[in-house]
């Protein structure tokens, strides 16, 4: 028989639903996880969730309990704001990665979002300066990101880091991955130029990024 703890979860989301906390949030084995915050780290343990650079939002005991930093309700009218820009490449880079994969993409302006996930704290090679220029001149914001799951961004720390913010790359911070895709295909459709996109990109909407 497979263990499962469905019923459980459920009951629990069920039960913080109903109190008065705003925001999404992900219940699961007792922990709760704001959402743009979480992140599967195992496919088969029943703790399989957990919150990245953030802690939890609460946890499910005897009794509910949050965090400090999670807000109550609030009474004004749902603004609902949907659509999401699909075209967006995500590439993990690696030694020995081609700038030409990117050109090629940029070039058939395929995409209009470019995700790189970089090293360390968001370190990248200069073989992709060339490819950052091309993009931004064609309206097409290049981000830059972690491979790290815990960390943030912080690309003035290093030359070529400098060197990419100058040619228009935007750092994601300390968003994880998930949210950072997610982000930046909403900020596409209510933006209508790079710098639009970056301003709504750092804006801290519900507790997802922290540019400080």
């Amino acid at each position: 028989r497979i263990e499962t703890d469905a019923r459980r979860n459920f009951v629990n989301a069920v039960r913080v639903a109903t109190l008065d906390r705003a925001g999404v949030m992900l219940v699961f084995d007792g922990d709760i996880i704001l959402g743009a915050r979480s992140h599967k780290v195992s496919e088969s343990k029943l703790d399989a969730f957990g919150p990245i650079n953030w802690g939890l939002h609460g946890e499910v005991r005897i009794d509910i309990r949050f965090s400090d930093f999670a807000k109550g309700r609030h009474c004004r009218p749902l603004q609902f704001r949907p659509g999401f820009e699909t075209k967006v490449g995500v590439y993990t880079l690696f030694p020995g990665f081609p700038p030409s994969a990117l050109v090629s993409h940029i070039d058939r302006a395929e995409v209009k979002a470019i995700i790189l996930n970089g090293y360390g704290s968001g370190n990248i090679s200069y073989i992709y300066l060339d490819a950052i220029k091309m993009a931004t001149s064609k309206g097409i914001a290049v981000i830059v990101t972690t491979q790290c799951l815990e960390g943030a961004t912080l690309m003035h720390l290093y030359d070529v880091g400098r060197q990419a913010l100058n040619c228009g790359a935007i750092q994601a911070y300390d968003m994880s991955r998930e949210c950072t895709i997610t982000k930046i295909m909403w900020a596409l459709k209510r933006s209508s130029s790079i710098d639009e996109l970056k301003t709504i990109l750092h804006h801290n909407y519900c507790g997802e990024i922290n540019v400080e």
